[in-house]
């Protein structure tokens, strides 16, 4: 006796349903899971930001107070070179533009928290005109701040100093310094020479990079 068939009736139209509901469910999903990543993603980008910001406010007021401190430096020099230029008579509180000229700076600036980005990924920062303020700041004009130094610290070391412990004594960085022969001094043009040059690279290097790292810090800030 042969075996009789059996025909399974297959309902197309629920299979296409329950077939159509698997995928649904699969596609809600991931984009939950996307979702969720870019959630995760968007609160790291957040924690780095904050830290960014923590650092370049820190940093800003130690620009700020450094600039002030290099201005009165500055202001003290080109007074200085005036009372070269007129030969005037020495007063004791002379000093303080002699050691004005005879002083120099070094800022320790914060990178920690940039480094962490750069090994994360810049990409990290979403904001393409931020990310690039950030970069800016760090790479250059960090970089300027610190390449300036290197050359004020090479005209302090080779050119002042030589000078300042031949003819002056009371050396005090940045302070004063007392003339032991005033009028050889105040009538000598290499002297006069070195303070315009010291005043100089002050201005162009210094100043200047101090100046344009902080308007770029207070943009990023915003």
């Amino acid at each position: 006796m042969r075996p009789r068939k059996v025909v399974i009736a297959v309902n197309w139209r629920q299979a296409a349903g329950e077939l159509v509901l698997i995928v649904v469910g699969i596609l809600i999903a991931l984009a939950i899971s996307d979702w969720n990543d870019r959630r995760i993603q968007t609160q790291d980008e957040q924690a780095l930001l904050g830290e960014v910001r923590t650092t370049l406010q820190a940093d800003m007021g130690v620009l700020e107070i450094r600039l002030k401190q290099m201005s009165k430096a500055a202001a003290k020099m080109e007074q200085l070179a005036e009372i070269l230029t007129t030969s005037s008579p020495y007063e004791p509180s002379m000093d303080h533009l002699f050691g004005a000229a005879y002083g120099m700076w070094m800022t320790n600036l914060n990178t920690a928290i940039y480094d962490t980005l750069k090994s994360i990924g810049l990409q990290t920062v979403s904001n393409s005109e931020l990310r690039l303020g950030i970069a800016r700041v760090f790479d250059s004009h960090y970089d300027g701040i610190q390449a300036g130094h290197e050359i004020d610290r090479g005209v302090i070391i080779d050119v002042m100093r030589p000078y300042y412990l031949q003819h002056f004594r009371n050396l005090k960085f940045n302070e004063s310094a007392t003339p032991i022969d005033y009028e050889n001094i105040v009538m000598d043009p290499y002297f006069k020479n070195i303070v315009e040059y010291r005043l100089a690279v002050l201005d162009s290097n210094q100043i200047a990079s101090y100046t344009a790292a902080i308007d770029e810090v207070r943009r990023v800030l915003v």
